[in-house]
This record gives structure tokens, sequence and C-alpha cells, in this order.
């Protein structure tokens, strides 16, 4: 019996090699990287985060929006279509006591939700420019 179960833990551990050895060789999407620039009512919106979203795979990028509009994904994304949405800018950290002002960020909450927004963009392998425009 002792045999068998030898055996058994042999073949198991030659399947498991196998499957990560075929996990290995499958072929790697390729990078993308993206940039851009985000408006709202055809401004530059100034301030707040861009968010890249491929809900059916979990993965998602963020990038800053800064001063001109302009974004860039932080790191590198997979090629697919992607649901865009936006974040307000973080509030300033002051010392205790002190109440943080937020600026300004008058976008609809349906452009700050992944689940309501009505933006998705295509992403190429490579470098992208993607504009996104937020249109009532």
């Amino acid at each position: 019996m002792t045999h068998s179960v030898g055996s058994a833990r042999r073949a198991g551990g030659l399947l498991l090699a196998a499957l990560v050895a075929l996990a290995g060789c499958q072929t790697k999407a390729p990078p993308a990287t993206v940039s851009g620039k985000v408006t709202y009512k055809n401004q530059p919106l100034t301030s707040g985060f861009v968010n890249f979203y491929m809900p059916e795979k979990g993965i998602a990028a963020q990038g800053e929006i800064d001063a001109n509009g302009n974004y860039k994904l932080q790191g590198e994304i997979i090629a697919g279509s992607f649901k865009v949405y936006v974040n307000p800018p973080l509030p300033e950290q002051l010392p205790p006591g002190q109440v943080s002002k937020r600026p300004p960020f008058n976008v609809p909450p349906k452009f700050q939700d992944p689940r309501q927004t009505p933006i998705t963009k295509e992403v190429k392998a490579g470098a992208n420019d993607i504009p996104i425009d937020l249109t009532d």
C-alpha cells in the first residue's frame, strides 16, 4: 500500500511540475503605457486622479492629473478595454487641529464611480495617448 501512495505522490508532483512549466511557457501580453489629457466641459481638469479599470481581470492603473489636465498612468498595463473614471485630489496633510481645504472638484458622480462611468477606452500595446473628455 505504501508503494502506491509513493507512486501517487510522485505522479502528483510530476503533474504539478508540468503545470508550472506550461504556465511559464505562456506568452505574456505585450505591455502598454498610457498618458493623455483629461477635460471636463472642454476645459482641462486640473487636479485629481484618472483610473483605468478592467473588472473582468481585476486589473487597474491610476495616474495623477496635473494642473494642465495631463496624466500618465503609473507603470505598465496590458492591452484591452478599460472603464475610465476619475477621483478628486487627496486633501493636504496639515498639523492636528487644522482643517484641510479640498480643491474644487465639480465632476458629476457618474464619472467618479467605476460601476457607473460611461467612458470605456481601448488600450493597445506600446505607448498610448488617450484623451479623456468628461461630457455630460
